[in-house]
């Protein structure tokens, strides 16, 4: 429930909070947890997205045209990265939601005209593909290494780029984080990596009631506000996977 809120009200932050769960909460080792956080995310965030898209918020050829490239990368990431140290990979994922929390807390959400007074690349359409595919290109990255959906790089990208509202640019992102974590999982069934498909559904369940709550409370509550409550959530898991790994149970990063 609190992985489908974090998709239904900000359009990110699903696979921030799987991860931890599912490492911490029922002991899965890394590798698998990025594969099952990818997959349950990708779920929810189609759940979302469909739902979404009954109010028009979601432009789902703008979010193929920035999926393209993460779709391609993806897969290919997590196969190069499914041997990685355990215990730096949790540390750089540490780090990654420190990030997150910051641009959450103090990240400033662009409120668009109907002229584009932020993002000028619509005068060089080379600048405007470029952008496009860096930013599809982060995306799948983030979520082959991480097992993230990208939700927090993909709605400001959407904004700029595409001069979307806040409101689209989080129904897309949730289309975007299906497409390009689809991707992934795909890239991952290549791996040796047991879903326990019991524990899957039962999050999608709770991940499906927790995005309608979510997408519900969007627009009753203040996103500045659902934005803050999740960095400070965010920044404590954070922070107490660091201590647990660099001082409780230090391990060895290579």
């Amino acid at each position: 429930m609190l992985v489908g809120l974090s998709l239904g009200l900000t359009g990110s932050g699903g696979s921030i909070l799987a991860i931890p769960l599912l490492v911490y909460g029922l002991g899965m080792p890394v590798s698998q947890a990025i594969v099952v956080s990818l997959l349950m995310v990708s779920t929810i965030a189609l759940f979302g997205a469909v739902r979404q898209s009954f109010g028009g918020n979601v432009n789902w050829r703008l979010a193929v045209l920035f999926s393209i490239s993460g779709m391609i990368i993806s897969p290919i990431i997590i196969q190069l990265a499914y041997d990685v140290n355990e215990t730096l990979r949790l540390v750089l994922f540490s780090g990654l939601m420190l990030f997150v929390s910051y641009r959450m807390a103090f990240g400033k959400i662009q409120k668009l005209s109907s002229t584009t007074q932020f993002d000028k690349s619509y005068q060089y359409p080379m600048l405007k593909t470029a952008k496009i595919i860096l930013g599809g290109t982060t995306a799948g990255a983030l979520s082959g290494f991480f097992g993230v959906g990208g939700g927090f790089v993909i709605v400001p990208l959407l904004t700029l780029i595409f001069n979307m509202p806040y409101r689209v640019a989080v129904g897309t992102s949730l289309a975007c984080i299906f497409l390009i974590s689809i991707a992934a999982v795909g890239g991952a069934f290549l791996t040796e990596v047991n879903i326990g498909w019991p524990l899957f559904f039962n999050f999608v369940v709770g991940g499906g009631i927790g995005i309608i709550g979510g997408s519900v409370l969007v627009n009753k509550i203040s996103n500045n506000s659902a934005k803050i409550i999740f960095a400070v959530l965010t920044t404590a898991l954070a922070i107490f996977m660091l201590i647990d790994k660099l001082y409780i149970n230090s391990g060895e990063f290579l």
